[in-house]
């Protein structure tokens, strides 16, 4: 049996000040942060955005510019909890979920929102209903569990692509009698009022994560994503420019059956490292030991022709079974540093429990990849988030019983606020060919309302903790 993972639950020690080559960690104590997710404005601001108490949502602005840091908050619309966001130039483009139910999307401008305040829009998602008999029976769907976000930036007009679900209700007499899910694309155009959705009504196709190579989209999903230790990875590619749900490219269904995936499935461009394009994470099954697959493909395609194969894999051993609790949540690359992070929720082998860690494969030598985790024993954190930054950095927000945290770290050159352990993994070239089939998706439109809410910044409290 491999050996079992030692890690712990990152800590970070201290509070905003002066400059840090390696890692500084910005605190806001006055925050409670039950979830964040972090994204960088530029190379020396940071946008934040964290959960409170009472169902308040903000977003934070960290300004490391001068000699003293400082943080700005705007809060938002109540019950509006925001799952995943982009920036591209000074606009901010958001989705989430409204009271756990109907998913929404919006945006706002930044230098107008943070410094003089202005309008943050909103769009909800309607209701399709259709009453069936009595007032009390009814049959309709709803828009749910948004998730990821891939911005489309083109001439004149930013488009959004994102990941969710479908959700049908039956009421018969007022009582739910039937309900299911069915996991959904959705495309989102300007003026953001009208939406369309896609499925595959043909087979369980779940899409997990979106990200672009190119002038293409890959989306990467599963199939029969329920079942246990028993789904295929699946993956779909469309155009950057012209992205459609009906065009003969996108038409194109590519399944890998090798190494079956129990978990969500995430994917990185990393195009330069030897001919591979791009990278998946999830996990997955490797006798005698359960654990966290990284697996790297090469993608071409020719006239509409699409050539993918999956060339190499990395396989880090968590014991088996993985501990209850064990998730995998985001990823992040950083070409500077050629270094794919992995975060997840994982088991501390000595004190039998949950807690997070950031797992780094170093590419710089593919297809030799050692990998190395990032933690710490004590004062321990929960990260919620991880996304790349400039140079050789990466940031990644959480919390601790103090507040929110926004850490940025040099992957090259890391200080001691983090410990960094060398885990025991294996690289194989497993060189496979993988066949597509033609399985279009089903498509149809919908709309949503529009729902403007002006808000205005006020000053945080921020120290910086560890430089």
């Amino acid at each position: 049996m491999k050996q079992k993972i030692f890690f712990f639950t990152l800590m970070v020690l201290h509070i905003c000040g002066t400059y840090a080559q390696s890692e500084k960690v910005y605190a806001l104590p006055n925050l409670v942060g039950d979830n964040s997710i972090v994204r960088p404005w530029d190379n020396t601001k940071y946008l934040l955005y964290t959960e409170e108490t009472n169902n308040n949502e903000k977003f934070i602005l960290v300004d490391n510019t001068g000699q003293t840091v400082t943080a700005k908050e705007v809060t938002l619309k109540q019950w509006y909890k925001i799952k995943d966001f982009a920036i591209y130039n000074d606009s901010v483009f958001f989705i989430g979920v409204y009271k756990n139910s109907k998913g929404f999307w919006g945006y706002f401008d930044i230098q107008n929102v943070f410094y003089s305040g202005d309008t943050i829009t909103y769009f909800l998602t309607n209701t399709f209903s259709t009453a069936f008999g009595t007032p009390y029976d009814d049959w309709g769907y709803s828009f749910v569990n948004f998730d990821e976000l891939q911005i489309l930036s083109l001439p004149g007009r930013t488009e959004l692509l994102l990941t969710g679900s479908r959700l049908d209700e039956t009421y018969v007499g007022g009582v739910l009698t039937h309900f299911s899910y069915t996991p959904c694309l959705f495309h989102v155009t300007p003026p953001y009022t009208n939406f369309s959705y896609a499925y595959n009504a043909s087979i369980s196709e779940k899409f997990d994560d979106i990200m672009r190579i190119g002038n293409y989209i890959v989306v990467v999903g599963r199939e029969n994503y329920a079942a246990s230790n028993s789904a295929k990875i699946l993956f779909r590619i469309f155009n950057w420019s012209n992205f459609s749900f009906q065009t003969s490219l996108s038409n194109n269904l590519t399944r890998q059956d090798y190494n079956l995936s129990f978990s969500k499935v995430l994917t990185e461009p990393i195009g330069y490292v030897d001919n591979n394009v791009l990278a998946t994470a999830h996990y997955g099954d490797l006798t005698p030991n359960r654990g966290l697959f990284a697996e790297y493909y090469s993608l071409q395609i020719l006239n509409n022709i699409i050539s993918m194969n999956r060339n190499y894999y990395t396989f880090v051993g968590q014991s088996n079974p993985l501990a209850s609790g064990c998730t995998i949540k985001k990823s992040a690359f950083n070409a500077m540093s050629s270094t794919l992070c992995v975060l997840q929720d994982m088991e501390a082998p000595l004190f039998n429990t949950i807690t997070s860690a950031i797992c780094k494969f170093d590419l710089a030598n593919f297809p030799f990849v050692p990998c190395s985790t990032s933690y710490r024993t004590d004062n321990g954190i929960k990260i919620n988030s991880i996304t790349n930054s400039v140079y050789s950095n990466i940031l990644f927000s959480g919390k601790r019983s103090s507040g929110t945290l926004l850490m940025r770290e040099n992957v090259t050159s890391p200080a001691n606020c983090i410990l960094h352990e060398d885990m025991s993994a294996t690289t194989d070239y497993a060189f496979l060919e993988l066949s597509h089939t033609v399985t279009p998706l089903t498509s149809n439109y919908f709309s949503a309302t529009r729902i403007p809410f002006y808000s205005s910044p006020t000053t945080n409290n921020c120290s910086v903790l560890c430089q």
